[in-house]
Protein backbone atom coordinates (compact mmCIF):
# COMPACT_ATOMS: atom_id res chain seq x y z
CA UNK A 1 0.00 0.00 0.00
CA UNK A 2 1.49 3.67 -0.91
CA UNK A 3 2.25 5.91 1.83
CA UNK A 4 0.24 9.26 1.51
CA UNK A 5 2.44 11.98 1.21
CA UNK A 6 2.62 14.16 3.90
CA UNK A 7 1.34 17.36 3.38
CA UNK A 8 2.55 21.03 4.75
CA UNK A 9 -0.47 22.13 7.37
CA UNK A 10 -2.65 24.39 5.35
CA UNK A 11 -2.30 28.41 6.85
CA UNK A 12 -5.60 28.11 8.37
CA UNK A 13 -4.93 25.22 10.55
CA UNK A 14 -1.49 26.90 12.04
CA UNK A 15 -2.85 28.86 15.41
CA UNK A 16 -3.15 32.56 14.71
CA UNK A 17 -0.79 33.69 17.68
CA UNK A 18 2.21 31.59 16.39
CA UNK A 19 1.28 32.66 12.66
CA UNK A 20 1.54 36.31 14.13
CA UNK A 21 5.23 35.25 15.98
CA UNK A 22 5.72 33.79 12.68
CA UNK A 23 5.29 36.89 10.26
CA UNK A 24 7.26 39.15 12.97
CA UNK A 25 10.34 36.89 13.02
CA UNK A 26 10.01 37.49 8.92
CA UNK A 27 10.15 40.87 9.73
CA UNK A 28 6.88 41.12 7.91
CA UNK A 29 5.45 43.69 10.51
CA UNK A 30 2.77 45.47 8.04
CA UNK A 31 0.84 41.90 7.63
CA UNK A 32 1.57 40.93 11.23
CA UNK A 33 -0.35 43.78 12.32
CA UNK A 34 -3.19 43.34 10.43
CA UNK A 35 -3.56 39.82 11.49
CA UNK A 36 -3.22 40.77 15.19
CA UNK A 37 -5.52 43.30 14.26
CA UNK A 38 -7.81 40.70 13.31
CA UNK A 39 -7.47 38.16 16.06
CA UNK A 40 -8.46 41.19 18.57
CA UNK A 41 -10.92 42.00 16.55
CA UNK A 42 -12.48 38.71 16.83
CA UNK A 43 -11.54 37.25 20.11
CA UNK A 44 -10.75 40.09 22.42
CA UNK A 45 -7.88 41.61 23.83
CA UNK A 46 -4.71 39.97 24.38
CA UNK A 47 -1.93 41.12 26.46
CA UNK A 48 0.54 39.27 24.48
CA UNK A 49 -1.22 40.41 21.00
CA UNK A 50 -0.97 44.24 22.00
CA UNK A 51 2.41 44.01 22.85
CA UNK A 52 3.75 42.42 19.30
CA UNK A 53 1.16 45.01 17.97
CA UNK A 54 3.34 47.70 19.56
CA UNK A 55 6.24 45.91 18.29
CA UNK A 56 5.46 46.02 14.75
CA UNK A 57 4.25 49.81 15.18
CA UNK A 58 7.52 50.64 16.14
CA UNK A 59 9.49 48.78 13.97
CA UNK A 60 7.55 50.30 10.66
CA UNK A 61 8.22 53.94 12.41
CA UNK A 62 4.22 54.59 13.93
CA UNK A 63 5.72 55.61 17.24
CA UNK A 64 2.56 57.57 17.95
CA UNK A 65 0.21 54.24 17.75
CA UNK A 66 2.81 52.43 19.62
CA UNK A 67 2.72 54.59 22.77
CA UNK A 68 -0.89 54.36 22.24
CA UNK A 69 -0.63 50.66 22.30
CA UNK A 70 1.50 50.69 25.28
CA UNK A 71 -0.35 52.90 27.33
CA UNK A 72 -3.87 50.88 26.76
CA UNK A 73 -1.58 47.90 27.77
CA UNK A 74 -0.84 49.31 30.97
CA UNK A 75 -4.04 50.24 31.44
CA UNK A 76 -6.22 46.93 31.01
CA UNK A 77 -2.86 44.36 32.32
CA UNK A 78 -1.45 46.19 34.75
CA UNK A 79 0.44 42.62 35.68
CA UNK A 80 1.70 41.81 32.35
CA UNK A 81 5.26 40.30 32.79
CA UNK A 82 7.11 42.37 30.16
CA UNK A 83 6.26 45.47 31.85
CA UNK A 84 9.67 46.41 31.70
CA UNK A 85 10.41 46.62 28.42
CA UNK A 86 6.87 48.02 27.74
CA UNK A 87 8.49 51.11 29.75
CA UNK A 88 11.37 51.09 27.59
CA UNK A 89 9.80 50.86 24.37
CA UNK A 90 7.45 53.66 24.96
CA UNK A 91 10.23 55.51 26.24
CA UNK A 92 12.31 55.34 23.01
CA UNK A 93 8.71 56.08 20.72
CA UNK A 94 8.77 59.13 22.88
CA UNK A 95 12.64 60.05 21.90
CA UNK A 96 11.27 58.70 18.57
CA UNK A 97 8.44 61.55 18.34
CA UNK A 98 10.28 64.33 19.83
CA UNK A 99 8.78 64.28 23.05
CA UNK A 100 11.65 64.60 25.23
CA UNK A 101 10.40 66.13 28.34
CA UNK A 102 8.10 63.13 28.76
CA UNK A 103 10.25 60.35 27.69
CA UNK A 104 12.93 62.11 30.91
CA UNK A 105 9.95 62.12 33.45
CA UNK A 106 9.24 58.24 32.29
CA UNK A 107 12.46 57.18 32.34
CA UNK A 108 13.22 59.00 36.29
CA UNK A 109 10.35 57.36 37.36
CA UNK A 110 11.31 53.62 36.26
CA UNK A 111 15.25 54.43 37.47
CA UNK A 112 13.70 54.94 40.82
CA UNK A 113 13.21 50.96 40.70
CA UNK A 114 15.89 50.10 38.80
CA UNK A 115 18.78 52.64 39.43
CA UNK A 116 21.51 51.08 37.03
CA UNK A 117 19.77 49.58 34.71
CA UNK A 118 21.93 50.21 31.85
CA UNK A 119 19.12 50.31 28.74
CA UNK A 120 17.11 52.64 30.80
CA UNK A 121 20.61 55.13 31.53
CA UNK A 122 21.43 55.14 27.99
CA UNK A 123 17.50 55.83 26.45
CA UNK A 124 18.24 59.07 29.23
CA UNK A 125 21.21 59.89 27.40
CA UNK A 126 19.53 60.01 24.53
CA UNK A 127 16.54 61.86 25.39
CA UNK A 128 19.25 64.53 27.13
CA UNK A 129 21.59 64.61 23.75
CA UNK A 130 18.50 65.39 21.57
CA UNK A 131 16.49 67.67 23.74
CA UNK A 132 19.83 69.77 24.04
CA UNK A 133 21.11 68.85 27.17
CA UNK A 134 24.70 68.03 25.88
CA UNK A 135 26.10 68.26 29.22
CA UNK A 136 23.76 66.31 31.31
CA UNK A 137 24.19 63.49 28.77
CA UNK A 138 27.80 63.55 28.71
CA UNK A 139 27.19 62.53 32.41
CA UNK A 140 25.14 60.25 32.23
CA UNK A 141 27.10 58.29 29.44
CA UNK A 142 29.91 58.54 31.92
CA UNK A 143 27.62 56.76 34.33
CA UNK A 144 27.16 54.05 32.40
CA UNK A 145 30.99 53.64 31.38
CA UNK A 146 31.26 53.15 35.47
CA UNK A 147 28.88 50.35 35.40
CA UNK A 148 29.92 48.85 31.87
CA UNK A 149 33.64 50.03 30.97
CA UNK A 150 33.13 48.45 27.78
CA UNK A 151 29.56 49.86 26.52
CA UNK A 152 30.16 50.57 22.87
CA UNK A 153 27.39 52.89 22.47
CA UNK A 154 28.52 55.11 25.66
CA UNK A 155 31.78 54.49 24.38
CA UNK A 156 30.98 56.11 21.06
CA UNK A 157 28.36 58.69 22.24
CA UNK A 158 30.91 60.25 25.16
CA UNK A 159 33.95 60.56 22.56
CA UNK A 160 31.57 62.31 20.01
CA UNK A 161 29.75 64.55 22.60
CA UNK A 162 32.48 65.99 24.03
CA UNK A 163 34.05 67.01 20.61
CA UNK A 164 31.08 67.93 18.57
CA UNK A 165 30.00 71.84 18.10
CA UNK A 166 32.49 72.05 21.22
CA UNK A 167 36.01 73.03 22.02
CA UNK A 168 37.30 70.40 24.79
CA UNK A 169 39.90 71.11 27.15
CA UNK A 170 42.83 68.71 27.62
CA UNK A 171 41.29 66.48 29.72
CA UNK A 172 37.86 66.40 27.85
CA UNK A 173 39.91 65.31 24.45
CA UNK A 174 41.71 62.87 26.13
CA UNK A 175 38.69 61.07 27.59
CA UNK A 176 37.26 61.70 23.84
CA UNK A 177 40.40 60.37 22.23
CA UNK A 178 40.36 57.51 24.95
CA UNK A 179 36.60 56.60 24.21
CA UNK A 180 36.58 56.50 20.19
CA UNK A 181 39.56 53.89 20.33
CA UNK A 182 38.46 52.08 22.42
CA UNK A 183 34.93 51.74 20.55
CA UNK A 184 36.82 51.31 17.13
CA UNK A 185 38.79 48.38 18.98
CA UNK A 186 35.26 46.47 19.94
CA UNK A 187 33.73 47.25 16.64
CA UNK A 188 36.23 48.06 13.85
CA UNK A 189 33.83 48.14 10.85
CA UNK A 190 30.84 50.15 12.89
CA UNK A 191 29.89 52.77 10.54
CA UNK A 192 29.13 55.23 13.65
CA UNK A 193 31.89 54.68 15.29
CA UNK A 194 34.08 55.69 12.44
CA UNK A 195 32.46 59.04 11.76
CA UNK A 196 33.03 59.64 15.32
CA UNK A 197 36.55 58.72 14.68
CA UNK A 198 36.71 60.90 11.94
CA UNK A 199 35.49 64.09 13.53
CA UNK A 200 38.29 63.24 16.32
CA UNK A 201 40.69 63.21 13.64
CA UNK A 202 39.46 66.31 11.74
CA UNK A 203 39.71 68.37 15.34
CA UNK A 204 43.19 67.31 15.76
CA UNK A 205 43.76 68.74 12.08
CA UNK A 206 44.51 65.03 10.50
CA UNK A 207 42.51 66.19 7.65
CA UNK A 208 43.32 62.80 4.80
CA UNK A 209 42.77 60.61 8.18
CA UNK A 210 39.94 61.60 8.81
CA UNK A 211 38.44 61.56 5.11
CA UNK A 212 39.89 57.88 4.72
CA UNK A 213 37.73 57.26 8.12
CA UNK A 214 34.55 59.16 7.03
CA UNK A 215 35.00 57.45 3.92
CA UNK A 216 35.31 54.20 5.14
CA UNK A 217 31.99 54.52 7.30
CA UNK A 218 30.09 55.44 3.99
CA UNK A 219 30.92 51.81 2.83
CA UNK A 220 29.00 50.81 5.63
CA UNK A 221 26.12 53.13 5.65
CA UNK A 222 26.28 55.11 2.29
CA UNK A 223 23.43 56.98 2.58
CA UNK A 224 23.92 58.20 6.10
CA UNK A 225 23.43 62.49 6.57
CA UNK A 226 24.97 62.75 9.30
CA UNK A 227 28.63 60.97 8.02
CA UNK A 228 27.80 62.57 4.57
CA UNK A 229 27.33 66.33 6.48
CA UNK A 230 30.46 65.84 8.10
CA UNK A 231 32.87 64.65 5.15
CA UNK A 232 31.05 67.81 3.02
CA UNK A 233 32.21 69.94 6.31
CA UNK A 234 36.03 68.94 5.57
CA UNK A 235 36.37 69.28 2.19
CA UNK A 236 35.21 73.04 2.94
CA UNK A 237 37.26 73.38 5.49
CA UNK A 238 40.07 72.40 3.64
CA UNK A 239 39.19 74.44 0.89
CA UNK A 240 39.18 77.53 2.96
CA UNK A 241 42.20 76.24 4.62
CA UNK A 242 44.10 76.08 1.43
Amino acid sequence: MDKKESKPPKSSSIPPKRRIYSEILKENYTFAITLIDREISEKGKDPELLYNFAVCCSRTGNHNKCVSVLEELLLEFPRFYERDNVFRMEIYSLIEIGKYKEALEKTEERLKLAVDDIMLLSLKASAQEKSGEVGAAIETHMRILRLQPEHKNSLNSLGYLLLNDRSPNNEELKIAIDSLRKALQLSPENPAYLDSFGVLLAKLGKTEEARKAFLKALQGASSNDTILEHLKNLSQSSEQGA
